[in-house]
């Protein structure tokens, strides 16, 4: 990531540049693909002593603007820190959006599972078939999209696991329910 700071109405020194360069930096971490920071720090002459330095930033991943800031304080350090946490806090809710996407929705419908859960024999295959569960029940649960622990798990959270399966599966959904109340243990 390339941190570009530039100084308005001011003189950068090499402390200040290293400074922000470093708190920038932290940015990296919610989002991988940033390419450039483009940071100004402006001087200005205003009556009010908490608005002489205003720190300005754009964050560009992939060539496109994704984010934009501005903070103003009475030292430039102090407005490039608030501006970075500011920053951070916003990454912080866009990532955590993105995650709750990921999750189980309202409609009951599973996320997609990982391509890890399709190779054979899979890790939810072995340690079904450990607690003695059929291959056959296996089987119909894969056909109806359970490939995973996690999704098994929803499902007896939600107590939608014997709807899932449908009619003629009582006895195997009382077993699966027990084999997830073992493993929480």
């Amino acid at each position: 990531m390339d941190v570009r700071l530039t100084g308005k109405n001011m003189v950068l020194d090499d402390a200040i540049e290293q400074y922000a360069t470093r708190k920038f930096h932290k940015l990296a971490r919610y989002r991988p693909d940033l390419d450039r920071v483009d940071v100004e720090l402006t001087r200005q002459t205003t009556r009010d002593v908490q608005d002489h330095y205003v720190c300005q930033a754009n964050l560009i991943a992939k060539g496109r603007l994704i984010l934009r800031g501005e903070e103003r304080a009475a030292e430039p350090r102090v407005s490039v820190d608030t501006l970075v946490d500011h920053l951070e806090q916003q990454l912080q809710r866009q990532h955590e959006r993105t995650e709750s996407l990921r999750r189980l929705t309202a409609q009951g419908h599973l996320p997609p599972a990982p391509p890890e859960a399709f190779a054979r024999p899979s890790t939810f295959e072995v340690i079904l078939a450990d607690f003695g569960i059929d291959e056959d029940t296996i089987t119909h649960l894969e056909h109806r999209g359970v490939r995973t622990m996690d999704q098994l798990r929803a499902l007896v959270d939600d107590n939608r696991l014997g709807p899932w399966l449908g009619p003629g599966y009582e006895r195997q959904t009382r077993a699966l329910i027990e084999v997830i109340e073992k493993l929480r243990l």
